[in-house]
Formats: structure tokens, sequence, C-alpha cells
């Protein structure tokens, strides 16, 4: 694994690990949950109100029963995602309410743009699954806009899924979904995120998320980030405690509900501008923040999970390119295994774009061409040929170079390739207006993948019922 970013060795993994120990001891992590408590209690760890605390011993057992690797199922069995290993899987944008639109018009998003990036995470070549909420509709009941969120990912696309965590509510209408499809959950069949509160805490919904999801042993991501400065200690060493520490708190409950069930340890951190109080992401810090979560998680022997093509930008500019490749790239490279956000995101993840969805595909298609090994094998090796054309360097029409000249390379769908001269008069020039062709041709081109008429009456019933139709 190569770690250049982040100069690691054991001494500093076990400190960080120890001073999060200490904290786990002394401080404790808030559960504002009754429930969880109740779990916690009957442990016998020791409670201060809504405060737990954590002995040594807790953390190991917890750790001992979390999988180093697993797999969530798609509805298309082909389609299948591993975790772990060696593997790196990647999802789109997660959360944000806005669409920044071609000229950086913003607007709040809607239902249909759910089922329009719904259709690109389907025809992506590159996205392996979809986010819980792609983008966050503003159209529909705030309280049941999950259901058609999860409506639409489950009919407009077959790959894996994730569960909503907003909510025990949502927690469970996930579950029942996921029941009319695979029959029962006892497989891995969505992957759901729980995010801390910083410092030292969770709030009671995602709390009650993570049991639900526990006790069906759903695949959860636990993720906790610090604001460097604001909610947490300026230095990446301070945070890195508090953000290890709640990771570690969360890790025990689902174990304790349920051990085994499969964990994905995630972790970032970010400055807070000290100008504005404001917060900002895919910096330097961040990205160190990458490469420290795939110490930790192998520290722990457990999948990682990490931001993806982020940027402050609100168009799609130099800024945008270069803060998105640092991101996915050091994921990539640090030994990450599975990223949010790769696809789409503006402006502290708060907007989607249609157009930077179809740029971060090239980079994200770069990205896997990056990480696949260099071929050895005798006929990459070509001796025979080499040796027969010797000096003479025409390898163009060579049967070698013609068997491979379709897949040896990566050809990006926006990027561009050509002379200055072709580049003049290429009609639109403008990479924006590029994107924003593609968009209209892969939703023109697109086909909903098959289902059973039955499963899709039944989901649209359940739905429909949930939400008093």
């Amino acid at each position: 694994m190569n770690r250049a970013i982040i100069n690691f060795n054991e001494n500093v993994l076990d400190t960080i690990h120890n001073y999060s120990l200490e904290l786990l001891h002394d401080t404790g992590i808030k559960f504002p949950s009754e429930k969880a408590l109740k779990v916690f209690k009957e442990h016998g760890f020791r409670t201060d109100g809504d405060m737990v605390f954590f002995e040594e011993n807790d953390i190991r057992k917890a750790l001992e029963t979390v999988p180093a690797a697993f797999t969530v199922k798609a509805r298309n069995l082909e389609k299948d995602i591993r975790i772990g290993d060696n593997h790196f899987v990647m999802g789109p944008g997660y959360g944000p309410p806005f669409i920044i639109g071609p000229s950086g018009e913003i607007r709040n998003a809607t239902l249909e743009d759910v089922n329009r990036f719904c259709k690109l995470v389907q025809t992506s070549r590159y996205l392996d699954f979809n986010s819980s909420i792609v983008v966050q509709p503003n159209d529909v009941p705030s309280e049941t806009a999950h259901l058609d969120i999860l409506l639409a990912t489950i009919l407009l696309t077959d790959k894996p899924i994730m569960g909503s965590s907003i909510s025990e509510t949502a927690a469970m209408d996930s579950l029942k979904l996921a029941e009319i499809i695979w029959g029962n959950t006892k497989e891995s069949v969505m992957i759901s995120l729980i995010d801390s509160l910083s410092p030292l805490q969770y709030a009671a919904e995602m709390v009650e998320a993570l049991m639900v999801f526990a006790e069906a042993g759903q695949p959860l991501i636990i993720h906790s980030s610090c604001s460097l400065g604001s909610t947490g200690p300026i230095t990446i060493a301070g945070s890195l405690i508090i953000s290890n520490a709640t990771n570690l708190a969360g890790i025990c409950l689902a174990q304790l509900i349920n051990p085994g069930t499969p964990i994905v340890y995630g972790l970032g951190g970010s400055p807070t501008d000290m100008k504005t109080g404001g917060y900002m992401n895919a910096s330097p810090e961040d990205a160190k923040h990458v490469a420290i979560v795939t110490a930790l998680g192998e520290y722990y022997n457990i999948p990682c999970r990490s931001q993806g093509a982020l940027t402050e930008s609100f168009c799609l500019d130099y800024q945008a390119g270069m803060e998105s490749a640092m991101m996915l790239t050091t994921a990539a490279l640090s030994g990450v295994h599975i990223s949010l956000h790769a696809c789409g995101t503006y402006g502290s993840m708060l907007a989607m774009s249609y157009e930077k969805f179809i740029a971060d595909e090239d980079l994200c298609g770069a990205v896997k061409e990056l990480m696949k090994p260099v071929e050895f094998t005798e006929d990459a090796f070509a001796m025979d040929m080499v040796k027969n054309l010797g000096t003479s360097g025409n390898y163009l029409m060579e049967m070698h170079t013609l068997k491979r000249c379709r897949s040896e390379f990566f050809i990006p769908d926006l990027g561009i390739r050509t002379i200055h001269s072709k580049w003049l008069e290429m009609d639109p020039k403008d990479i924006t207006t590029r994107a924003g062709k593609l968009v209209d041709k892969r939703l023109s081109e697109y086909e909903k993948p098959e289902l059973d008429l039955n499963l899709e009456k039944s989901l649209l019933q359940y739905v429909a019922q949930r939400k008093g139709a």
C-alpha cells in the first residue's frame, strides 16, 4: 500500500488508538437515544445521562467481529460489489439540496433531478453503486422524500443501493423495500452512511438508524469528521483523536447489537476558514485525511471510506479539476475501498451539477485505469515481434497492436485529444457545453433495467401506502 502522502509508522497509529481509548474511557461519547443507552447498560457499560464510557476490552471485542471484506448484492447479480481487499468502488454525490446549472445559476433540487441522476448512475461505466440521497428533492414532503428517492433508485438502477439513514423510520422503510426485491435481508443488499456529530456525539436519528441496520446485519459506513479549528482542534493530530474515538464507539454499538455486522471505517477533516468561520473542503488537509483513513482502516483491519471528487468551485474551471483530481487520486493511491461524492459535487457538497457529473466520470475512469497493475505477461512483452521488427519501429499495423488497440489505453468521453487547429474548429469548444450535450445523449439513450412487474407493483404500493395515498 502506498502511503507516501503521510509517513505513518506503527508508533503513530498506536498513539492515535491509545489516545482515543483514553478519551472513550475518561470523557465518553454522547448517545442521545434511550434505545442505544439500554443496549449499552444491558452489556454493563458505564453511563452518565446520555454519555457512554468505554473500556479498552469493549473496543477490542467489537473490532474482532468486524469482517475484513464483504459483498453488497445488486438487483443485477453481475453488478454486485466487493468492499475490502484490493477493491475500490465509487458512488455519486450524497445529499446536496441544490443544482448548479451550466451558467452558474443555482436552484432547488427536485424529484425529477433524482430520476435524472439515477439514470446517469445506471448508464455510468465507472460508478459502482448509487447514493442514498443523490440530491435532496425540495418539491416533495421532507418526511417522505426518502421513499421517493429509494423507489427511484430501485426502479431506475440495478446497481447496489444505499439505505436511508436519516431516521429509524427511514431505515425500516429501506429494509421493507429491500425485502420486496430480495425476499429477505440476511445477505448484504444495501450499505448505509452513519455520520456522527463533532465533537464526540451522535444525533438520535442516526443512532437509531444504525441500530435498525445493524439488527438486520446490513453494512454500515460509520463516519466521523471535524472542522479543524471549530468543531475540533486546529491540528490534524488533535482532530483525529475525536473522530477516531467517535467512530470506535459507533462500531462498538453495531457489534453489540449484531456481532459480525459489516462496517466501513470513514474519517474526514477540513479546515475552518479563519477569515469567515466557514467550512472548506478539497484542501490539502482534506486530502491528508484520505490517506490517514486508509492507514487507520488497515490498522483495525476494516474496509475504509473517503470523500471523492470534491471542490469548492461552482463551475468546470481549473480549480474544480485540480481539487477533484487531488481528492480522488489520493483515495485511489492510498488504498481506500469506497468513495462517495465521486461524481457531480460543487461547493462544499451543497450542490450537484450534471455537467460536472460527466467531467468527473472521466476522472473516475482515469483513476481506475491508473490503479490497474501493469501487465507483464509473455504476450505483453511481445519479444518475438520486437525482435522481428528490429529497428523499423513500425508497430502500427502489427496484429499485436490491432488486437489491443481498442482496449489498451484509457479513452475519455469528455476530454479532448487533438491538435490545436482542430480544437479551434470544434463547436462547442467550451467543456461545460460539451458536457451538457453528453448529458442529453445519455438520458435520451437510457433504458430502464428490467424488473418483474409484480415486484414493481409491490414497491409502488408500499410507497403509496406509507405516504397515505
